[in-house]
C-alpha cells in the first residue's frame, strides 16, 4: 500500500513507523508530519487515541479500520469533544482506488467519514444528519441518489471521478482532452445538480456512491 501511495503522491514521503512511540517523537527536528494513519490494532480503545492525539505532532490523525465497531467507537468518542485534533477515518475494506481518493481528501485537510457509517451512527444517537457539513447536504445512498447520478452526463461523471481523486482542473483537462474552461463549466454544472456547494462536497458525494456500489455512469 505504501508503494501505491508513494507512486501516486510523489512529492510526499510515506513511512511505516514501528510503533506509536515513534509517532509521538515526530516534531521539530524530526521533520513535519502532515497526516498520521493509525492502525486500530495498535490502540487501546478511545482512551489510547485521545492520549495519542494529545501527544502527537501530526497535523491530522486518521484511524485505519477493517470493521465497523472501531469506527463507531471513534465517532462516539468525538461527539461533544472539543479537545481532540482533526481525526478522520481510513477504511481498509474498500478498493485501492477509493482508498487513494480518501488519502487525497485527508492530505487536503478534509476529515473523511464514510457516509453510510455516519448515517448509521446518527440514527443510533437519535440525531438527524448534519446537512451543512462537507460542503453541502449529506449525500443519500438510495433512489434519490440514483436519480442524482442519472442527472449527470457521461462527461460530468468523468470529471467527477477525476475530481474525487484530488486532481487539479488543468490535470483533468489534460487527461480528458478538454480546455480548462470547459472543465470548470462541467464542475459548475455537476455541483449544481448534486446540490453541494463546492468540489469537496462533490468528491465526498462520489465516494459515498462508490462505497454504496452506486457510482455507475449512465
Amino acid at each position: 500500500m505504501l508503494d501505491v501511495f508513494s507512486a501516486e503522491f510523489r512529492s510526499l514521503t510515506f513511512l511505516r513507523l514501528p510503533d506509536l512511540a515513534a509517532l509521538r517523537m515526530t516534531g521539530p527536528g524530526q521533520g513535519s508530519c502532515k497526516l498520521a494513519v493509525i492502525d486500530e490494532r495498535q490502540l487501546k480503545g478511545m482512551s489510547g487515541l485521545k492520549e495519542l492525539a494529545a501527544q502527537s505532532r501530526a497535523d491530522m490523525l486518521a484511524l485505519a479500520y477493517s470493521s465497523a465497531p472501531p469506527a463507531r467507537d471513534l465517532l462516539a468518542g468525538l461527539t461533544g469533544s472539543a479537545t481532540l485534533p482533526r481525526i478522520g477515518l481510513f477504511p481498509l475494506n474498500v478498493q485501492i482506488e477509493v482508498l487513494t481518493s480518501v488519502m487525497r481528501l485527508l492530505l487536503c485537510g478534509e476529515v473523511f467519514y464514510p457516509e453510510r457509517l455516519m448515517r448509521e451512527f446518527l440514527a443510533s444517537q437519535g440525531a438527524a444528519p448534519d446537512t451543512t457539513a462537507a460542503g453541502g447536504p449529506a449525500p443519500p445512498v438510495d433512489e434519490e441518489s440514483q436519480q442524482l447520478g442519472r442527472s449527470l452526463t457521461p462527461r460530468e461523471w468523468q470529471v467527477l471521478t477525476l475530481l474525487a481523486e484530488g486532481k487539479q482542473n488543468k490535470i483533468v483537462a489534460a487527461e480528458l482532452g478538454l480546455s480548462e474552461h470547459t472543465v470548470k463549466l462541467h464542475i459548475h454544472h455537476l455541483i449544481g445538480k448534486l446540490g453541494v456547494s463546492n468540489r469537496t462536497g462533490a468528491a465526498i458525494w462520489y465516494l459515498a456512491q462508490v462505497e454504496a456500489g452506486q457510482a455507475d455512469p449512465p
